[in-house]
């Protein structure tokens, strides 16, 4: 899966990441600080992750795992 990392003006504590999929597009960040990694729309499944999974990086509908392309 290919990624595209949009970085952030000073002053934002993140940086925009888009996931392209086979079907669809998938966005997240990944903060400045420790670089964690959220995943907001799922590029798999193509749905908006539920909000209390957003920051574990995985998928609450199809079990997306980001952390699992991203090294």
């Amino acid at each position: 899966m290919k990624y595209k990392i949009f970085k952030n003006p000073e002053g934002f504590n993140h940086n925009n990441i888009e996931f392209i999929g086979e079907n669809y597009k998938g966005v997240g960040y990944i903060s400045k600080k420790d670089n964690s990694i959220g995943l907001e729309r799922c590029p798999m499944c193509g749905k908006e992750n539920y909000a209390m999974s957003v920051s574990s990086g995985v998928c609450a509908w199809c079990k997306f795992n980001v952390h699992d392309i991203w090294k």
